[in-house]
């Protein structure tokens, strides 16, 4: 096999397994990810306990952080670079510059097209969101179950839209009646330890 037909396919093969194999171990692996975006408890607090951090709700659909020179684009070039010359150069007789020129060109745009799709489609329709929005702490809610002294009750809130229910706990260890505007001031295993709002504001 003349060389650079040799080279025009070892890149297209080498382009296409590798593609392939990085579909397969995404698919394997998918399901756990984009976990990152949405942790825990996700939603919008009523008061901040800690500094005020701004959250960034979404990745904005840029490019940032996001090279031309990837896996997927690096192996997408190889794939069309390869299998194009290859038929440029075996097929219709073209010289061996003009098919590495046009191979070349074609390989480019290959990749330049993957790298659009992950940034406008894939990094786009992410949702990243910042740790301190989807703290509990300064949740405000109503006791639903009245908490004992020392013991275990449930408190109703809403987040995302939707009302929520949680096991709680009076964080100072008195107890709190059903009915009791409360404020979430630490989230711990599995429980709110909450606190009446008037006490928390100073009210009484």
């Amino acid at each position: 096999m003349d060389p650079l037909a040799a080279v025009f396919v070892f890149c297209f093969v080498f382009g296409v397994a590798t593609s392939l194999l990085s579909l397969v171990l995404g698919a394997f692996h998918g399901g756990g990810d984009h976990g990152h975006a949405l942790g825990g408890h996700g939603g919008d607090s009523h008061v901040g306990l800690g500094s005020g951090a701004d959250a960034h709700g979404d990745a904005g659909g840029d490019s940032d952080g996001v090279s031309p020179l990837n896996l997927q684009t690096i192996t997408t070039f190889l794939a069309f670079f390869g299998g194009s010359g290859w038929v440029l150069y075996g097929s219709t007789g073209l010289g061996p510059a003009l098919a590495l020129v046009f191979a070349t060109i074609i390989g480019v745009a290959g990749g330049g097209i993957v790298f659009l799709f992950l940034v406008k489609v894939l990094i786009a329709s992410q949702r990243f969101m910042d740790p301190e929005a989807s703290r509990m702490e300064g949740t405000v809610g109503n006791v639903s179950m009245a908490i004992r002294a020392d013991g275990t009750g449930e408190i109703q809130f809403l987040r995302d839209g939707a009302h929520r229910s949680e096991g709680a706990r009076s964080s100072t260890g008195l107890a709190i009646p059903a009915g009791t505007e409360v404020v979430i001031v630490r989230y711990e295993r599995g429980l709110a330890y909450v606190e009446p709002w008037a006490s928390f504001a100073g009210e009484d």
